[in-house]
């Protein structure tokens, strides 16, 4: 025999469940003798909702206003018209930042720097009070409008005046926004990566160079010694400073159509790239965690006939399971933080 599910309306069977019959043996009866059969477990098919959706990278969705590239603000209106046309689920490349030389090359979006941190590319500057000076706004408007008019993104022009206008900004508004309770209670959370992020990001900028092996300071990360060269009053503070305060800009913005996108109905879909870039915060600050000797890819099949050599370096499972993966479980609390569904790109590898 086997056990179904019964429509409550119709009174008929919706669905029949899986596996193999039941086997049931009845013990002798006597007369007026009753037999419960308890069944404690049962087993339907698992019945996944079908959604309709779009998927499309963030920096794809430039919209009159944009500074040459699509940002957060953008991803909000893109929420706004997936609602609108009756869609459920919206999925997007990676958005973690990519910066090592800050050319054309680093537009790959899966060679992450960090596992956490989000491209500065993405902070909608719209959102963000106008500079003191007017004309120097003036100037950075009228630059953003012809990147914004320009058939494709030019990459590396857009992340250099977008790092211009960030910087004017933090030293207009950005040290008092580092004192308030909300800066605060943004990095106690996420204090187990910012300061490592901002530490290296400003390494990588003042040695002009993202392998840290090359660096003549810091080339192995000891984080007493990382701490003294950005304590507060040093002169590579300032630095350090700026990637805190963007990062905090990218995460409230992000939180703010995170929020918006449940309240309208719709699903985020974020993408978790499987590797890390061989040059990043982890491999500084974790090597343990990775065999930086080899290089991760993909075995041939129909997309590459000769496989894929992506240069990633490869895991140290060991040394993950030893901990219970915390690394992993950490990385996926973080992007749960703001996706209601994410993928994995790709397990293959």
């Amino acid at each position: 025999y086997k056990l179904v599910a019964v429509d409550e309306g119709s009174r008929r069977v919706a669905h029949w469940e899986t596996g193999a019959n039941r086997i049931l043996e009845l013990p002798a009866l006597a007369s007026g003798e009753h037999h419960v059969l308890p069944e404690t477990e049962v087993y339907f098919p698992e019945l996944l909702p079908r959604m309709a959706g779009t998927a499309i990278p963030v920096f794809s969705l430039r919209s009159e206003g944009s500074q040459g590239v699509g940002d957060f603000g953008d991803l909000r209106r893109m929420v706004d018209w997936t609602a609108a046309t009756g869609q459920r689920v919206l999925q997007i490349l990676p958005i973690h930042d990519t910066t090592l030389t800050g050319e054309n090359t680093d537009s790959y979006p899966y060679n992450a720097i960090s596992v956490y941190a989000f491209h500065p590319m993405y902070v909608d500057l719209r959102a963000l009070p106008a500079l003191p000076d007017a004309r120097q706004q003036a100037a950075f408007d009228r630059e953003f409008r012809e990147l914004n008019a320009l058939p494709t993104i030019d990459y590396a022009r857009v992340n250099k005046l977008k790092r211009d206008f960030l910087l004017l900004s933090f030293r207009a508004h950005g040290r008092e926004l580092l004192k308030s309770q909300a800066y605060a209670t943004f990095a106690a959370r996420h204090a187990q990566w910012l300061p490592a992020y901002a530490a290296f990001s400003a390494l990588r900028d003042k040695f002009a160079i993202p392998d840290f092996h090359r660096w003549p300071q810091h080339a192995e990360c000891d984080a007493e010694a990382v701490a003294a060269t950005f304590a507060a009053g040093t002169a590579e503070r300032e630095t350090y400073d700026f990637y805190c305060y963007v990062q905090y800009l990218l995460h409230t913005q992000l939180s703010e159509v995170t929020a918006h996108a449940r309240r309208s109905g719709v699903v985020l879909k974020g993408d978790i790239p499987i590797g890390i870039a061989r040059c990043s915060v982890e491999a500084w600050t974790e090597p343990h965690y990775f065999n930086l000797n080899g290089s991760a890819g993909a075995p041939p099949d129909a997309f590459s006939l000769t496989g894929q050599n992506w240069g990633f370096p490869t895991y140290n499972w060991a040394a993950m399971a030893a901990d219970g993966y915390a690394w992993w479980k950490r990385r996926y609390f973080k992007m749960a933080e703001h996706f209601s569904a994410y993928r994995i790109d790709h397990i293959l590898g």
